[in-house]
């Protein structure tokens, strides 16, 4: 997905061709993207004998549906709980925890 939001679009030769070494064999990359068809994330067209491939959504659309799947798929459907998982390992420091209480309590206020 990366490679297509840099590209906008392109063909499977274009998009080995921005992957960083040591690069991933072709037929990786073709499997990778016909996954990314099915679920939707990719689109394309028939150009010739080859497809161009394009984004079907933007990298914050894919990045919201990813963090879904996520707190779904691990967490019970809470993101509580993903925040609490990052608060036990350390991964949040004090001014990360202040400035998300300042966004909840901006967005209740929003809201209100």
């Amino acid at each position: 997905m990366q490679m297509l939001w840099e590209l906008k679009q392109g063909f499977l030769k274009d998009i080995m061709y921005k992957m960083p070494e040591p690069k991933p064999h072709s037929n990786t990359v073709a499997t990778i993207l016909k996954i990314l068809i099915e679920k939707g994330f990719v689109n394309y067209e028939v150009q010739g004998r080859n497809n161009l491939y394009k984004p079907a959504v933007s990298k914050a659309e894919y990045g919201q549906k990813s963090i879904n799947q996520l707190v779904k798929g691990y967490f019970e459907g809470s993101a509580a709980k993903l925040l609490s998982h990052f608060v036990n390992d350390n991964k949040l420091s004090q001014e990360d925890l202040e400035a998300l209480l300042q966004q909840i309590k901006n967005a209740k206020n929003q809201d209100q």
